[in-house]
């Protein structure tokens, strides 16, 4: 008789007013083992958070991930790939050119991601490249990770914008004064606190392709 409360609808139950819970609340509710748990789980299909060690649950149909296969539930994320490992896994291999360690650690809101990097890295499941005394990590895949790399080492290259809010403190100046140059647009920039270099200027005028004249970038 207690063997039958355990059925799939019973799992499915559980979660109609609360689209996650954690082990124990659901061992509380159905009143049966963390076996029989696990097998019913099994059963229905379903996803365990990648932060708060794994300890909440949720339906497999439930997530709406998004665009970078995460789900946040308040503060209870999930990923499609379920682990924390290997949502690192996914993450890294799914960017177009790698990622920091940093960077990993921001995407995903986790702290001290170096150590559990590295091992992927040991396992074979990650590959990882020193760049400006730095570390990237990449996917294993050898066409992925050249692949990945050399678009790492291009972004490296090129010309980095100014924040968004001094680009837009130039655009306004050049718009309201077009015939002043570069230097003149930076002292009066300056003169509010927005500090900006000629190469900065340069930048944003190449990146945006704007109609200034090849000469004025040189006064």
């Amino acid at each position: 008789m207690r063997t039958h409360q355990f059925t799939v609808s019973a799992i499915m139950e559980s979660f109609t007013h609360k689209k996650v819970l954690s082990r124990a609340e659901l061992l509380q509710k159905l009143g049966c083992s963390p076996m029989t748990l696990w097998r019913r789980l099994q059963e229905t299909g379903y996803i365990t958070s990648y932060n708060y060690n794994a300890k909440y649950y949720a339906l497999a149909t439930t997530p709406q991930f998004d665009d970078d296969g995460l789900w946040v539930y308040h503060d209870i994320r999930f990923s499609k790939w379920g682990t924390l490992p290997k949502t690192m896994v996914g993450v890294v291999e799914r960017s177009s050119n790698g990622m920091t360690a940093e960077e990993v650690e921001g995407l995903l809101n986790v702290r001290n991601a170096k150590p559990l990097l590295a091992d992927l890295v040991f396992k074979g499941q990650l590959w990882r490249q020193a760049i400006n005394r730095s570390f990237v990590y990449l996917g294993a895949k050898q066409g992925l990770h050249e692949q990945q790399f050399r678009r790492r080492k291009e972004q490296a290259l090129a010309p980095r914008l100014p924040g968004p809010q001094q680009i837009i403190a130039l655009l306004v100046e050049m718009v309201r004064h077009p015939r002043q140059t570069p230097r003149e647009w930076i002292q009066h920039l300056a003169r509010h606190d927005i500090r900006l270099g000629t190469a900065d200027v340069r930048t944003v005028i190449e990146h945006y392709n704007l109609g200034v004249k090849k000469g004025l970038l040189n006064t």
